[in-house]
């Protein structure tokens, strides 16, 4: 039911109707709501498994690569690759929904593990030193919009367009302008609070 949800919020957006997903997973309507009582619960797990995919990835760059940019590199394209339902994790949240300690502390430890390879690979001299953590993850938001076209055309498309912004991660560039979202910003953006 997550991967059919995943794929429909993906598709669709988190506006679309439970019956959507109930019908892509081959259910009743009444059956997703026996398992998640509200569209909300549904869309927290599914943020859920995408937290965790996206942590597992990050574990396993850090582990299996033999640089540290190749493991931030590697990191970024399997996220993003066709079918990875990573698009489903940075829509706005419904600042309403309290959320499970379980998706507050996959999400702290994915910015702690995404925060290691970024050091890593700025202490390397391989990462552009005026980029932060919390600007790749705002990054995936950005790499992958809801676009009106088939998962393999959004796919190839958030491959060129990481292809162009992995360059700009390179040191040697013009500085940026503006400062990078702390810690303190990352988190009101990613509960979908105004910040000032």
């Amino acid at each position: 039911m997550i991967r059919a949800a995943r794929e429909v919020f993906a598709e669709q957006g988190f506006a679309a109707p439970m019956a959507e997903v109930a019908k892509r997973a081959g259910v009743g309507v009444a059956s997703v709501y026996r398992r998640y009582p509200s569209k909300h619960e549904l869309v927290e797990q599914v943020r859920i498994a995408a937290f965790q995919l996206m942590l597992d990835e990050a574990e396993r760059a850090r582990a299996e690569e033999p640089d540290a940019w190749a493991a931030l590199v590697r990191f970024m394209r399997r996220c993003l690759r066709e079918g990875s339902g990573i698009g489903t994790v940075l829509p706005p949240m419904d600042p309403q929904h309290v959320y499970s300690d379980r998706f507050r502390d996959l999400q702290q430890r994915l910015a702690t593990a995404i925060e290691h390879l970024v050091t890593a690979a700025q202490q390397a001299g391989e990462l552009r030193t005026d980029v932060d953590w919390t600007d790749v993850l705002l990054l995936f938001k950005h790499l992958n919009p809801r676009l009106p076209t088939s998962e393999h055309r959004r796919a190839e498309l958030r491959a060129r367009y990481l292809g162009l912004v992995l360059e700009g991660l390179r040191p040697g560039g013009p500085e940026l302008p503006g400062p990078a979202p702390d810690r303190a910003e990352w988190q009101a953006l990613c509960d979908n609070l105004a910040t000032t």
